[in-house]
């Protein structure tokens, strides 16, 4: 896949890394956040406190997720979450409307 600026995929780097974002992403999401309970894992890295992950239940479901790196459970609704269906539609429509934002496209 080619990712678009300022997305780049975390593939290359170590385990360690995906495994650190989604302990953060645990430490934020509620009870009652869509995400919570979630297994996911980190694929790709925006802008900021942006991450993308692939939802680890089998539905092919990815989560782009603005972390807000809070110490502690952050109140509904954050941290902001948009889900979808796949890794396709998430390229189509989620990084090319950021890649214009960060472009100066838009």
């Amino acid at each position: 896949m080619e990712w678009l600026e300022p997305w780049c995929s975390t593939e290359s780097l170590p385990r360690e890394f995906g495994d650190r974002i989604a302990q953060q992403l645990a430490v934020e999401v509620p009870s009652g956040h869509f995400m919570f309970g979630l297994p996911v894992k980190l694929i790709a890295r925006g802008n900021g406190d942006d991450a993308l992950f692939e939802i680890l239940d089998g539905t092919g479901r990815i989560a782009d997720v603005h972390l807000t790196w809070s110490k502690s459970k952050e109140r509904l609704p954050w941290p902001i979450t948009t889900i979808y269906s796949s890794l396709s539609e998430w390229a189509a429509t989620g990084m090319v409307n950021d890649h214009m934002d960060w472009s100066g496209d838009a």
